[in-house]
């Protein structure tokens, strides 16, 4: 029995010593933020853009839209979701390519019209895809292959802008800015599926840049004060890009490019930035810098290290959690200082795998609403604002109407933080008084909580990882 007793004290301890061996560090660590609203940055950018927007039946959703205030809303992806199955495409607007493109019979508005009215009526101005849907599926492919003449889509194209913006065939005078040639013909090249199981263009890349070149000169010549641009592409590391060949090719045909646009997904706010650099240094090299940077479709995803695969029900599970929030809290305030000038999150339709703000079975609000919510408020130009001592914590001031604000985020995506920030927030040159920050965590949704000053003049505040604060100062 004595034996068994001791044997039994000895493994107590033994699992003592593995527990504290391997308990994470909990010391809290300590950053302070500078805030000064004497010196500005520029204006704050248009981080909180998206791809689509609410449904054109659901008051509630659109709502909820307006309340964000979402500078503009791209119109990919539109037939997969509740928008209805006939619209934004070229193919569906124009279904008969042997057609006479001057004739409005052969086109089709009906339902991209109560689309795009859903967009504006809910104070989003439409980012309009020129183009077609991604066709996964593998057992036909349809209205992904290079269109048989170059030039009669271009001027399909040319309709279709007049209809929303000129008020041809019974349309409209919205003033639409932002018009892309297609989507991700890159997608499939480095591998050579384009050739057997293309799913955004079924053709060599050098056949879209000629594509891509007839069309911008085409749309160019016809709207001169609008932006037309593109390609959207989705490879920029880790495979072989085709950037630079786009770029020599539109420069050696002095093709005009008012905006580059690209896709990321990723689970660290480093990686953008990097894609961002390295695409406006080829934009710079050949030409191209004068042009607008648009990183138009991102959201969470991590990929295994090795073979490159993810694990999609994580990623979707992070999407709607207090940790994808922070990550898009912590991404547009990263972005905010990088050479881009616009972010549109993949995707606002509540339906979509990539969704973060609401759980689609009960339409609840979850935590990324609130980050882009925060995100709104900031408004006017950025001022300066340092952050030392912790690399996890993201922050933008903005001065503005009379109000100074600070966003701050801290995000981790490696979940092995377990400490808290301790956040000490100054104001250059004044003593602060007085401020509502609202928090929001595991534990909070954008619930407002008072700061009192210290006695030198400072807030202080405590961020848990994965939280998201906005400061009135």
């Amino acid at each position: 029995m004595k034996r068994i007793l001791l044997l039994s004290s000895i493994l107590c301890v033994c699992v003592m010593l593995s527990a504290q061996e391997i308990q994470p560090d909990i010391t809290s660590v300590r950053v302070t933020v500078t805030v000064d609203p004497s010196v500005t940055v520029g204006p704050i950018k248009p981080m909180n853009a998206v791809n689509n927007g609410p449904a054109w039946d659901n008051e509630m959703q659109q709502q909820d839209f307006r309340i964000l205030q979402i500078p503009y809303s791209r119109t990919h992806d539109a037939s997969e979701g509740y928008y209805g199955e006939r619209l934004v495409d070229v193919s569906d607007i124009f279904p008969d390519f042997d057609k006479n493109p001057d004739c409005p019979a052969s086109y089709d508005f009906r339902e991209t019209d109560m689309y795009i009215k859903t967009l504006i009526d809910s104070g989003s101005e439409p980012f309009y895809r020129l183009g077609q849907t991604i066709e996964n599926q593998k057992a036909a492919k349809y209205n992904i292959y290079p269109p048989k003449d170059y030039k009669k889509w271009a001027r399909i194209c040319e309709h279709i802008i007049r209809h929303y913006n000129e008020g041809w065939a019974d349309g409209f005078h919205y003033n639409i800015r932002y018009w892309e040639i297609w989507n991700e013909a890159d997608l499939d090249q480095s591998s050579g599926r384009w050739q057997t199981d293309p799913r955004t263009w079924g053709g060599p890349i050098e056949e879209f840049q000629k594509f891509y070149a007839v069309a911008a000169k085409h749309l160019k010549n016809c709207f001169p004060d609008l932006k037309i641009g593109g390609p959207s592409y989705c490879r920029i590391q880790g495979t072989k890009t085709y950037f630079p060949q786009f770029f020599e090719y539109m420069r050696d045909n002095k093709v005009p490019i008012d905006f580059i646009s690209w896709h990321k997904y990723g689970a660290e706010p480093s990686v953008y930035l990097m894609e961002a650099d390295i695409i406006r240094g080829w934009m710079k090299e050949y030409g191209y810098d004068d042009a607008e940077l648009i990183l138009n479709e991102w959201n969470y995803r991590r990929f295994r290290s090795g073979d490159g695969s993810s694990n999609e029900r994580y990623n979707r599970e992070n999407r709607r959690s207090m940790k994808g929030a922070a990550f898009v809290a912590a991404t547009m305030s990263a972005m905010q200082d990088a050479p881009v000038d616009m972010l549109m999150y993949y995707d606002f339709r509540a339906a979509s795998n990539y969704c973060g703000f609401y759980d689609y079975q009960l339409y609840r609000r979850m935590p990324v609403y609130y980050a882009f919510y925060a995100w709104s408020k900031l408004q006017g130009n950025e001022c300066s604002c340092k952050v030392e001592g912790a690399g996890d914590v993201y922050a933008v001031a903005s001065v503005g109407g009379g109000r100074t604000v600070l966003l701050l985020t801290r995000y981790d995506g490696d979940n092995n933080a377990c400490n808290l920030a301790e956040i000490t927030v100054s104001l250059a040159g004044t003593r602060l008084g007085k401020a509502f920050c609202h928090l929001t965590d595991d534990e909070h949704i954008y619930t407002e909580i008072p700061l009192f000053p210290s006695e030198d003049g400072t807030l202080k505040l405590e961020l848990k990882n994965n939280a998201i604060a906005l400061i009135e100062l």
